[in-house]
């Protein structure tokens, strides 16, 4: 029990010691507590205040956040704009490094401009377009050519200028590499070149020359203008033909010139030219010195002017009919060289001289001179002295030493037979004649048609149907024109037929019958030639020596053909040339033809033709020989002389195949008078030969067939040689059809 009194007592003590420690507390606390309220008191005024100013200070930095973002954003452009003006300001350090490239560019081209503005001008010949150029204190030293000196402005532009403009014309320049410019200083540069200037002399055009200058040129920037004060020139002459690949010296160009000249005054005299023409190459008052011997016609002394030395062209020309000549220089060893030409070239006027020491000059005299029928053999040492006129812009002869001396011709002609006349053969055509079938022969411009039927007569008299038959042709030696009435002729060559290798009048071309039965022969030749029949001389297979002419032949004309008719003996025929016609073609007309048979025209050609006389009709590649004699019986029965004659083409579209295998290739017709008909008839065939392919061809008549329609209605006999078509029988102007075969 007491023990339970002291526990509560003592949890009584406790209990007020704690109430004692917690009054204190409390008393303290609350003390603390009023400390604390009035504090509190004050910091909430404080934090009332602060929250107003946080609140100003967050509106506040809310827009520093905005202006944060601006600011962001500007430092960003701002960032741009700074690479943007880094690299404006790099483009503008290489522009700023161009524009000084470019300026000190611009300085070195002025520089050179002007130097090329004063070759320019130097090339227009124009002091006005040099001197702009020039700057007041210029010097110039020229070394070389042209005008080598020391100048200053005023006597490089009296002096140098004014020489070369008076001296050269047609002036070209150019630099042979790209100048080099220097600087020299900040407005002074030095341009080097080497610049050539291709001239022609004022006094002599054709002498072109090319001068070759290595220049140096100071240019100075004076007030803002580029002009030259210096100019160091050293100048050579060069050859044309250095500068300029492939191109001929200066000398050989005039060299040929001159001598073409001289050539064609020594042609002319072989040739007989026109005085005027052989004259024309002389000067006005040229003189033609004439010595030493010539035949008694020509007169020597000098010739002085065009019309005396016309006067001796011409009785040259009259003189001789036929003239060879060749022109060379014999040298001292006898070896002969072409004639010799020396040109001297000047700016004061050109020189040439041509020398042929000997120039042979073979005149035939012509007849009725007097001397004929002479051969002279001329050498003449022709010297000739030619100036170059820049007037007439051309050469021309001022003196000509004619100096002529007279040999035996047979020096010049050492193995040429001149007295004995010689035929040698140049050409044959042989074939074995059928009599039965006739043959086409063919030699140069000559065809000879042995007709069937046709035999050979021996000199015994006995014919034969089978032998050997030849066309040959040859050159003449020794052979004088024919007759002293033919004087106008001129012998160019001759032809003959050989029976069994022999050229004899004892054998013959004979019919059935044994009477003549001539070769129509054809030759390729202007109206100007004839013929004269030449036998009496022996032939030895390559040469038939000696004869002489018997009479002349009678030919039938046509434009550019002429044909025999008459010939059949074996001997030989001399073609004669004349100055004038020897016969007379037929003469052209104009028709309309008419549409025939079916057959639509294309193509015609028509002459009047007189019957008597006969004539030859060209008609493309077609001739048709009208025989002397012939007379047209017409449906009336008059007979016609003289007609017109007309050879008619048609389109082979027109007729159709006369056989298979067989292809029209030629359509054509004979009109009499515009009249192709069946009831017309020549007395005489008319011959027609035509040029063609002629391998496998047939000849057909076209006309109106027994059943009433138009086509085939004979088949016509031909003789076909190489490319050439022949037929005899021809006598009605009717439609025929040549064919070949289809390949």
């Amino acid at each position: 029990m007491e023990g339970k009194i002291v526990g509560f007592i003592g949890v009584i003590i406790i209990l007020l010691i704690a109430a004692a420690v917690g009054f204190y507390e409390y008393s303290s606390v609350s003390s603390s507590y009023s400390s604390l309220s009035s504090s509190y008191s004050s910091l909430s005024s404080s934090y009332s205040s602060l929250n107003s100013s946080y609140s100003s200070l967050s509106a506040q930095l809310q827009k520093a956040e905005q202006n944060e973002s601006s600011l962001a954003t500007a430092l960003k452009y701002a960032e741009q704009n700074e690479t943007k003006y880094m690299n404006e300001a790099e483009n503008y350090s290489q522009l700023y490094m161009m524009y000084k490239s470019l300026y000190k560019q611009n300085a070195e081209g002025a520089a050179l401009d002007t130097v090329l503005e004063a070759y320019d001008g130097i090339s227009i010949e124009n002091p006005n377009d040099v001197l702009p150029y020039l700057a007041p204190n210029f010097t110039a030293t020229i070394e070389g050519v042209p005008f080598p000196g020391t100048y200053n402005l005023e006597s490089f532009n009296n002096t140098w200028l004014a020489d070369f403009f008076s001296n050269y014309e047609t002036v070209y320049f150019y630099t042979t590499a790209l100048p080099t410019i220097t600087q020299i200083s900040h407005n002074t540069y030095e341009v080097t070149d080497v610049v050539q200037f291709f001239v022609a002399p004022t006094n002599d055009p054709i002498y072109l020359q090319v001068f070759n200058a290595s220049n140096t040129i100071i240019v100075q920037d004076i007030n803002g203008k580029m002009e030259i004060t210096s100019l160091t020139w050293m100048g050579n002459e060069l050859p044309p033909s250095a500068v300029i690949a492939g191109y001929p010296s200066q000398h050989t160009l005039e060299s040929n010139v001159v001598l073409s000249e001289v050539l064609s005054e020594i042609n002319g005299l072989g040739a007989e030219f026109n005085p005027a023409t052989i004259a024309q190459n002389f000067a006005p008052n040229a003189v033609l010195e004439v010595t030493g011997q010539l035949p008694s016609v020509f007169m020597t002394g000098n010739y002085t002017g065009i019309s005396n030395i016309e006067n001796f062209f011409s009785t040259w020309d009259r003189y001789f009919i036929f003239v060879a000549e060749y022109s060379q220089n014999l040298l001292p060893n006898g070896t002969a060289v072409p004639p010799s030409v020396s040109v001297q070239l000047s700016t004061s006027g050109t020189m040439a001289v041509v020398v042929a020491n000997v120039t042979p000059f073979i005149g035939f005299v012509n007849q009725g001179e007097p001397g004929f029928p002479n051969i002279y053999d001329i050498h003449v040492n022709l010297v000739t002295y030619l100036q170059y006129n820049s007037t007439t812009a051309s050469w021309q002869i001022e003196k000509q030493i004619f100096n002529a001396t007279m040999i035996p011709i047979l020096q010049d002609t050492l193995y040429y037979n001149l007295n004995m006349p010689i035929f040698k053969v140049i050409g044959e055509d042989t074939v074995t004649v059928n009599a039965s079938q006739g043959a086409i022969l063919q030699e140069g411009n000559i065809v000879t048609v042995i007709k069937p039927g046709t035999y050979a007569m021996l000199p015994n008299g006995s014919m034969v149907s089978i032998y050997n038959f030849s066309l040959i042709t040859f050159s003449l030696q020794a052979v004088m024109p024919p007759a002293q009435d033919f004087f106008n002729l001129t012998p160019t060559y001759a032809f003959a037929f050989a029976i069994n290798g022999q050229i004899s009048p004892k054998y013959a071309l004979v019919n059935a019958s044994g009477s003549p039965d001539p070769a129509i022969t054809i030759v390729y030749a202007p109206d100007t030639w004839t013929s004269w029949t030449w036998f009496g001389g022996t032939f030895n297979g390559t040469a038939y020596i000696g004869g002489s002419y018997k009479f002349a032949d009678h030919w039938i004309y046509g434009d550019g053909v002429i044909v025999n008719n008459q010939f059949f003996k074996p001997v030989l025929w001399i073609f004669e040339s004349s100055c004038e016609p020897v016969g007379m073609p037929p003469t052209p007309v104009s028709v309309t033809p008419k549409e025939v048979f079916g057959l639509s025209p294309i193509a015609d050609y028509t002459y009047e033709v007189n019957g008597i006389t006969g004539g030859v009709v060209m008609a493309g590649n077609m001739l048709v020989v009208i025989q002397p004699g012939t007379t047209i019986t017409t449906p009336s029965g008059t007979t016609l002389t003289t007609f017109n004659f007309s050879v008619v083409f048609y389109a082979p579209q027109n007729v159709t195949a006369p056989e298979p295998g067989q292809v029209p290739f030629l359509v054509f017709a004979y009109a009499i008078n515009n009249c192709v008909s069946f009831h017309y008839v020549a007395s005489k065939p008319f011959i027609t030969v035509i040029m063609t392919p002629s391998c496998g061809a047939n000849m057909w008549t076209w006309g109106l067939t027994k059943s009433g329609m138009y086509g085939y209605v004979l088949h016509d006999p031909i003789l076909i040689g190489k490319g050439i078509v022949i037929n005899l029988t021809f006598v009605r102007p009717v439609p025929w059809v040549l064919t070949l075969p289809l390949m």
